[in-house]
Parts: C-alpha cells; structure tokens; sequence
C-alpha cells in the first residue's frame, strides 16, 4: 500500500517564514497551518515535489542533560543512510490524526523505535527548513524536545544509538545529517544553547 503522508504548501509556509533557513524559532503560526492547511498525498509523489513540504516531527528525547544520538542504518530515505542524527521522527500518517496530529506522530515514532515506557515532558522547541540538497528542499521539521525519566534503548532494527552527554556532541558532528548538524551548532548556530540553555 503506498505510503501517506502530511504535506502543506511551500508558498503557504514560506509566507510565515519568509527566507528564513536553518533553525526557525516557534512560531505558533506555523503550527496553525499545519494543523489546519496540511493535507495527505502520497509520498512517493512528495519526495520530488518542491511545491509542498513533508512535515516531520523531529524528536530530541533528552534524560539528564544526555541526548539520544542514532545511526540510521537502513533509513527509508536511503539519502539518509549511515548519517547520525540527534533526534528521532518520521513522516505524519493518517494514523496519527486526532486533536494534535502532531504529538501523535512524534509519540508513535518514540514508541516504535525505542524501548520508552512513562512520562513524557515536551515542547517544540523551533522549526528546521534547510534548502542545500533535494531531500532538504521537501521536507520541514518542527523540533520537539522531549524530557524523560530514564534513558531508553533502541529498538529499531534500522537503528543503533545511546545516549551521550551534550557536551560531547561536537565529536560526533561531522558524522551527522544535515539537521542535527544545526541543532548542534555546526552551521555558525547555537540552537541546541538556545534550547537547553546551560545545560549545554
């Protein structure tokens, strides 16, 4: 069955947003047109299609001052193949829709590549809009931090990954996908500062 997945229109976002690339920060009319101007196509269709953005949840799960960090191993985007990311999240199904799509989708994606059990303690945090590469150009990410109470272990057969102490992250940038490396601050930014203030 083909996949589907969550979309707005390009023009429709890059009005609120305007030429801004990297690390956005929240803006809660971003969140209004997703939630009220997203719409579901298919994403083998979507993957070539600049005229929408794919909407990906993208999941920072945090415990203690430590980050999950993970290596993609057999990504469904094999653009993606090997890269470290530190956060965790996928595309939005029509599985996930409900009264906050949104959380839904970064809850399912949580649940489906770890061991997590518990509460959880999350906020979005930003947005991330790249435009170097043609994966960049097609997908747009709402940033959630998500706090919990113990570290969690993967269990996504695609994956392997540990946390690591936030203050060890610049080692393993050059390793990382091009959105991780914003959030770490790779790219002349200090989101990660901006998100976890001194923790860092």
């Amino acid at each position: 069955m083909m996949e589907r997945v969550l979309v707005v229109s390009s023009e429709e976002l890059k009005t609120i947003i305007g030429g801004k690339t990297g690390f956005i920060e929240f803006d809660k009319k971003v969140l209004d047109l997703i939630k009220t101007k997203g719409f579901f196509v298919d994403r083998a269709g979507a993957e070539n299609d600049e005229t929408k953005k794919q909407i990906i949840p993208y999941c920072m799960v945090t415990s203690n001052n430590k980050i999950l960090a993970v290596k993609r191993k057999n990504p469904g985007e094999l653009r993606l193949k090997d890269k470290i990311a530190i956060a965790i999240g996928g595309h939005i199904n029509p599985v996930d829709k409900g009264t906050d799509t949104l959380f839904n989708a970064a809850m399912r994606e949580l649940k489906e590549e770890t061991d997590f059990t518990g509460n959880v303690v999350s906020q979005v945090a930003g947005f991330l809009s790249l435009d170097s590469t043609p994966v960049d150009r097609v997908h747009f990410g709402v940033v959630y931090r998500m706090e919990i109470e113990r570290e969690v272990k993967v269990v996504d057969e695609g994956l392997e990954g540990s946390f690591v102490a936030l203050s060890e992250l610049s080692k393993l940038a050059d390793k990382m996908e091009g959105w991780s490396k914003v959030l770490a601050g790779r790219t002349g930014m200090s989101a990660l500062g901006d998100i976890f203030g001194s923790s860092t």
